[in-house]
């Protein structure tokens, strides 16, 4: 089935209302999930593991996958210098 353009524009606003918070909360989300992925639905933690295939497999099998953001989250913070 092919998203139409209003499907699609809400799963990027989502998408990106996600990434934005998992941004924001990155000190709390390291104290707490260093080195883990995370799942993440309406700016909320709804899974995590240290095993991505893992965590993808539970996430597959949620309701609305396609709504839920992983990404991984370092226990360390990284800075970058060019």
């Amino acid at each position: 089935m092919m998203a139409n353009q209003k499907d699609t524009l809400a799963a990027i606003l989502r998408e990106r209302a996600n990434l934005e918070w998992i941004t924001q909360s990155m000190p709390i989300l390291r104290k707490k999930f260093g080195d883990h992925y995370i799942a993440v639905r309406d700016q909320k933690v709804v899974d995590h593991d240290q095993d991505f295939e893992k965590l993808l497999a539970r996430v597959r099998k949620s309701p609305d996958p396609e709504t839920v953001t992983i990404e991984f989250v370092s226990a360390l913070e990284l800075i970058w210098m060019l």
